[in-house]
């Protein structure tokens, strides 16, 4: 069929080569527009609440494009390797079908800015893919549902939903200009496109049309004869000045993995183009594995017939103080030239990107909802490492209606449903009882400088807490933990084995390399007990684990297996647990498989039964599998009460050791090393761990400061002010803190921020309050 072309090439390219919003509404005023009649965008007026009503972020609205051109590139192939009609049977996801269909090499997808670098960016992506032709354009790029529902028939794409197109409307600057060009891969050279504004006066956006049809011409479009082409312009986003890089480092939050390579190409400077291609965020991750002190993948099963049991991924980046090291070492090296603390912040956890995204709900590698630090930090128990944790949810396996449930059509947040309170609920106790990560809080913290030799301030405490019991509820009691003392390190285990010949069971763990393995009197060795079947088991159940009838417990075995023995893509393990109904996750991490068990639902003390656990493929060539056995009993219910009496408390006396918080000293030159910068006007910040709480008192704020500057003390008398300073900042914000908790146990609130804001206020007053005229006479020169 023959088509009549209404425009020519040039009037398309005047668009596609302006630069900026000013140039697009001058190219308005040419002649052949006179006849331009603007139809509403998918065929409804006021279509505001429609367009506007998606993505919050501009980088997830771009992600959609992005994903739409991964859709594109994969439909075609899939109609060029295996043809138009589409059975479930072939690929029934996104990777299974792009490892098969798609050679990166062959397909491309690009994304270049251009525009003024300092005021504006407009940005035009374009790909491979299969395009369209004139007669099915419309209803692919200009309207709401139809593209949805065309890609709902091939299970592997991901655009379901036929709204992602429209979501970067309200983003491209104040008239919501963007440009649309498209070629069908079977109708080469036939071009359609048009343009999208936004309309106030009709309250709606429109598309440009020539009396009443999509503008069309023949031709190639920078070379190409087929494919898509759109242009956003003056895209409203941060970090727009640094296109390749910090542009770059937030859009991979939002694509984890594609694919296909996206090239991103800055011509806005003089000279060469500046470029940089990337697979998203998993493939940078791969290539700074040197930042990385732990990742480990946990098979965790979330208590939901939504949320089902999912592989959870979490990486544990090296300290600052540890990369300075290798630093030194010269065993480092970036594309930039970056150290590598530097380039730790800036790809992965540093700044306000890792603030608001350190916890990612993945579908095919597009983040879909996210969580940021402060529920590692707060909800976890994990101040100290939250700034070096990432972690990602893979719900990619999620059947359709479920994906609904769970995320809007904007696919960038969770909705407010059951099932996603369950999943923050269960993640936050996946997070907060991970050996790896609360190990890594232990160690951190300890290595934190303290005031344990101001022996004074305690004692003032002391006396404080002697005087007045009811202040004792502020403060746990107990003893402090002390760094574990290392029995059996687990020198036996290569984890660059492809499988894994040895599993024992792990009788005592206080960490990696502190541990106990299970030798009983009279063990059979595994060669004796292998059968004809190739397995290797032990014969009696010899060994016992208790747990509380009422609450999870871990068991731990010696397993000699790489870290992505349960996760590669070729022949990857398996591990079964019989009975299958006790198992809440399992996790293989440097040499130990840990297994959480939760109990039935109808257990009561007393109760035993085998557990049996399986693994394979094993051996030296993977032809044998790995069994062991033990006796689980429940034992008494643990009994969780958090409350504080001030009952037991006899003449003012304290039974037992009560702790108290660890204090530690912040100077100026210091200020900067914590999540949230200290100027200042900071009095405090807290840290709150599962052990102890933490308070970072700031020996330079401006009222310490004034208030040693404005009386002319003693040595001696400049010391005992700052003991009350520090015994002040102290009671007092452990007294919030705990008030605040109370009051805010039930939400997601940072408690520790609003303690630091309200301590501001406070530490004004603290030392005027505290120390009378009478008082300060003794302590003048």
């Amino acid at each position: 069929m023959s088509i009549q072309f209404n425009t020519t090439q040039e009037d398309a390219a005047q668009f596609l080569t302006a630069e900026t919003e000013a140039d697009v509404t001058a190219a308005l005023t040419d002649a052949y527009l006179e006849a331009a009649v603007w139809k509403p965008l998918g065929g409804i007026d006021n279509n505001y609440g429609i367009v506007e009503n998606q993505q919050a972020d501009p980088m997830a609205a771009l992600t959609e494009l992005i994903v739409n051109s991964i859709d594109a590139i994969l439909l075609k192939n899939y109609h060029e390797h295996v043809g138009d009609e589409y059975t479930v049977d072939e690929f029934e996801t996104l990777d299974t079908a792009a490892d098969t269909l798609i050679d990166p090499n062959n397909e491309e997808i690009r994304l270049a800015a251009d525009g003024t670098r300092e005021k504006s960016l407009s940005l035009t992506l374009s790909d491979t893919g299969c395009g369209q032709p004139p007669e099915r354009f419309e209803e692919t790029f200009l309207g709401f549902l139809q593209p949805g529902k065309t890609k709902q028939q091939y299970g592997f794409l991901q655009g379901k939903y036929g709204m992602g197109s429209s979501g970067v409307l309200p983003f491209c600057g104040e008239r919501g200009y963007k440009l649309v060009l498209s070629a069908g891969v079977d109708h080469p050279e036939e071009w359609s496109w048009t343009l999208v504004r936004k309309n106030r006066a009709k309250d709606r956006y429109e598309y440009l049309t020539i009396d009443g049809d999509v503008p069309t011409f023949a031709g190639t479009v920078n070379g190409r004869d087929n494919g898509s082409i759109v242009k956003l312009f003056d895209f409203n986003v941060e970090a727009k000045t640094r296109f390749t890089t910090s542009f770059r480092y937030r859009l991979e939050r939002y694509l984890l993995d594609t694919p296909v390579p996206l090239t991103l190409t800055d011509t806005r400077a003089d000279g060469q183009p500046d470029v940089t291609t990337t697979n998203g965020l998993f493939a940078t991750l791969e290539q700074y594995d040197e930042l990385v002190a732990s990742d480990q993948t946990i098979a965790y099963n979330f208590e939901d017939t939504t949320l089902n049991t999912r592989d959870v991924r979490i990486i544990l980046f090296e300290d600052d103080a540890t990369l300075e090291g290798v630093e030194a070492d010269g065993g480092f090296t970036h594309e930039r030239g970056y150290d590598p603390v530097t380039a730790k912040n800036r790809h992965f956890v540093g700044g306000e990107k890792h603030r608001d995204q350190a916890i990612f709900f993945v579908i095919n590698g597009q983040t879909h909802g996210d969580q940021g630090r402060t529920f590692i930090r707060n909800r976890c128990n994990l101040p100290h490492v939250a700034r070096d944790v990432l972690v990602f949810v893979d719900f990619s396996t999620l059947d359709d209606s479920s994906v609904v449930d769970l995320f809007p059509a904007s696919r960038d947040r969770l909705r407010n449903s059951p099932s996603a309170r369950t999943l923050k609920r269960e993640l936050e106790s996946l997070l907060e009882t991970n050996d790896v990560l609360v190990d890594e809080e232990r160690r951190r913290r300890q290595q934190l400088p303290t005031d344990d030799a101001d022996e004074l301030v305690e004692d003032v405490l002391m006396t404080i807490l002697e005087r007045n019991p009811a202040l004792q509820r502020y403060f746990a009691t107990g003893d402090r933990l002390e760094r574990p003392i290392v029995h059996d390190a687990n020198s036996g285990v290569d984890s660059r084995d492809r499988y894994p010949s040895r599993l024992e069971l792990i009788e005592t763990y206080h960490g990696p390399d502190d541990y106990v393995v299970w030798n009983p009197d009279q063990s059979t060795s595994a060669a004796d007990t292998a059968d004809e079947s190739n397995v290797e088991t032990d014969a009696v159940f010899e060994y016992e684990k208790e747990m509380p009838s009422n609450a999870y417990a871990r068991q731990r075995f010696v397993l000699d297996a790489p870290n992505d023995y349960l996760t590669r893509s070729g022949d990857p393990g398996s591990i079964y647990v019989t009975p299958s109904d006790v198992v809440k996750s399992v996790r293989v991490l440097n040499g130990i498989l840990a297994i959480t068990l939760k109990p039935t639902e109808n257990a009561l003390p007393g109760q035993r039964f085998p557990i049996h656990v399986k693994v394979g493929p094993a051996g030296g060539d993977g032809g044998t599998t790995l069994e062991r056995s033990f006796m689980l009993e429940y034992a008494e219910p643990r009994i969780d009460d958090r409350t504080r009496t001030t009952n037991s408390h006899t003449n003012g006396a304290i039974e037992g050791e009560m702790i108290l918080p660890t204090t530690h000293p912040v100077h100026e030159e210091d200020w900067d090393a914590f999540d949230r910068a200290f100027d200042e006007d900071t009095i405090v910040q807290v840290m709150d761990s599962t052990e102890e709480i933490d308070v970072h008192i700031n020996m330079d704020a401006a009222p310490l400061q004034q208030f040693l500057t404005n009386h002319s003390l003693t040595d001696a008398g400049k010391e005992y002010v700052k003991r009350v300073y520090k015994t002040g900042v102290t009671l007092y914000t452990v007294a919030q803190y705990m008030e605040f908790r109370e009051e805010f146990d039930d939400k997601d609130v940072d408690v520790t921020e609003f303690v630091s804001t309200a301590m501001r206020g406070t530490g004004q007053i603290l030392l005027d309050q505290t120390i009378g005229d009478d008082q300060l006479e003794t302590l003048t020169a």
